[in-house]
């Protein structure tokens, strides 16, 4: 069974494409990873985003640091590939 989750607010995050904000989940089920729904700021495109690759952007405010980018996080978790 499908279901969709709009996101309020819209959560800052980082994707392979770029940042943005996303703006809704679907879950297809347990069998697909969920699909984030990413407004992205640089180019004004709405994406669809496996759950894999979105990283929920840092809140200085309250002492939380920015995700790491997707490929020197691959690299760390993969020394050597």
């Amino acid at each position: 069974m499908t279901g969709m989750l709009q996101i309020d607010p819209p959560l800052w995050v980082t994707t392979p494409l770029g940042e943005g904000h996303a703006l809704f989940l679907i879950d297809y089920g347990p069998s697909i990873n969920t699909v984030w729904v990413v407004h992205q700021f640089d180019s004004g495109n709405v994406v669809h985003v496996d759950s894999s690759e979105v990283r929920v952007m840092g809140n200085p405010m309250y002492s939380i640091l920015h995700p790491e980018e997707l490929d020197a996080e691959r690299k760390r978790l993969r020394p050597g590939k």
